[in-house]
């Protein structure tokens, strides 16, 4: 089959899958906003001309209106690529930037596969779930309103609809969900693997080895969204009560994904830092910034615990990779966070702003790592068993499939 892929930071979520639909023989190509920094081999590749820096216009919403943007930039691209031959059999675009807005006009016998991730509320973005977050203002409220409008039409128009979860499939109104069908963009489980000899020089008088008391903490931007504070909170107590445990955090310090802005000049990090750094022992504590994909694979090898903390919204590819790593699990007791990790079986689940019992949890692990050894076996499995590239390709495949005979 041809494939077309569609993300304005291609390849996005599909960055497994690309390679895995080439592998099986199918022709793929891609539209993103930027040149390509990697090339794929087999992969034809198209970036639509975007800048940040165009003025936003007349609209209300300047969001709204870089979403119709891109839309007409696409389309625009779109339409060269059909008259220069390209007839798709299956587009896949993530609906949350406006970009197949137009598809459905421009390759009308192709299967059009939306990927809306969420369902955009105040309760995904932590309202009335962190305490430390007040009521969401009107305008906000409105705001993430206007963000479900490209959702929405997507689904409208589109032959199916893919999610990763449930969780995140259940974030839509119910009356839509029938139209939904969870599949996973899969991890490779051949590259992400357990190293029993894992090894990492942090510091030219630090090395660290499988083995050692090493707690794990990944997110794109250091932020409230992804339990940051939280396990910020929990450090203290922890350095206190075990004198040699190590602390890997990788991420943005200054960065923001989805959390608003910190009023603190240095982001969230100098925001925890100010409230706590007093009280910790920044010897043991390993800021790492974004790592290069092997690196951070290397780090979640290394982990003896690996802690995922979240809002209730998307599920990051952190929690598999560590998975399938081998890593026991620490992980907030909320969706869909639990609907990946089930207490006691492949990790454990504390409440999400509950820093004492993750402390408590975090040392009965390092405490006797041989007897949580098979939560990390069977977290492994788990990904094995559900979240494998091979398994993930295969829902995709046949979905496109049952599209075209229809």
């Amino acid at each position: 089959m041809q494939w077309l892929f569609i993300h304005q930071n291609s390849p996005g979520q599909f960055r497994g899958l690309i390679p895995s639909l080439l592998q099986r023989g199918h022709a793929v190509a891609a539209i993103g906003a930027h040149p390509q920094l990697k090339p794929t081999q087999g992969l034809k590749y198209f970036n639509y001309r975007w800048s940040e820096s165009e003025p936003a216009g007349r609209l209300v919403d300047p969001d709204l209106e870089r979403n119709l943007r891109r839309a007409f930039r696409v389309a625009d691209l779109a339409r060269q690529l059909r008259d220069e031959g390209l007839q798709p059999d299956a587009v896949v675009f993530h609906s949350g930037w406006g970009e197949g807005l137009y598809l459905r006009d421009i390759w009308p016998k192709a299967a059009l596969i939306a990927y809306p991730e969420l369902y955009g509320s105040p309760q995904l973005m932590g309202h009335g779930f962190d305490p430390d977050l007040g009521l969401l203002s009107e305008g906000m409220q409105q705001a993430l309103r206007r963000q479900n409008f490209m959702a929405l039409a997507a689904i409208a128009d589109s032959d199916a609809v893919v999610v990763p979860t449930l969780f995140q499939r259940d974030t839509f109104p119910p009356h839509l969900r029938g139209r939904f069908h969870v599949i996973h963009e899969g991890v490779d489980v051949e590259q992400v693997r357990p190293n029993p000899n894992r090894h990492v020089q942090l510091k030219p008088d630090l090395m660290l080895a499988k083995g050692d008391p090493v707690i794990t903490y990944v997110s794109r931007s250091l932020e409230p969204l992804r339990g940051f504070r939280s396990f910020m909170r929990a450090l203290p107590e922890l350095q206190a009560r075990h004198s040699s445990v190590q602390v890997l955090i990788v991420g943005d310090p200054a960065g923001i994904s989805y959390s608003r802005p910190s009023a603190h000049p240095d982001g969230y990090w100098g925001e925890m830092v100010a409230l706590l750094g007093h009280r910790l022992d920044f010897s043991r504590i390993h800021r790492l910034g974004r790592l290069p994909y092997g690196e951070l694979i290397a780090i979640l090898q290394l982990s003896a615990v690996h802690v995922y903390f979240s809002y209730p919204y998307a599920l990051s590819w952190s929690l598999l990779e560590a998975m399938a790593c081998g890593a026991v699990i620490v992980g907030s007791a909320n969706g869909p966070v639990d609907e990946v990790i089930q207490h006691g079986h492949n990790g454990l689940l504390v409440p999400f702003s509950a820093h004492d019992q993750l402390v408590n949890t975090l040392l009965q692990v390092l405490g006797n790592v041989d007897s949580f050894a098979s939560l990390g076996i069977a977290a492994r499995a788990s990904v094995e068993q559900r979240y494998t590239l091979q398994a993930c390709a295969n829902g995709y495949e046949q979905l496109a499939s049952s599209l075209q005979l229809i």
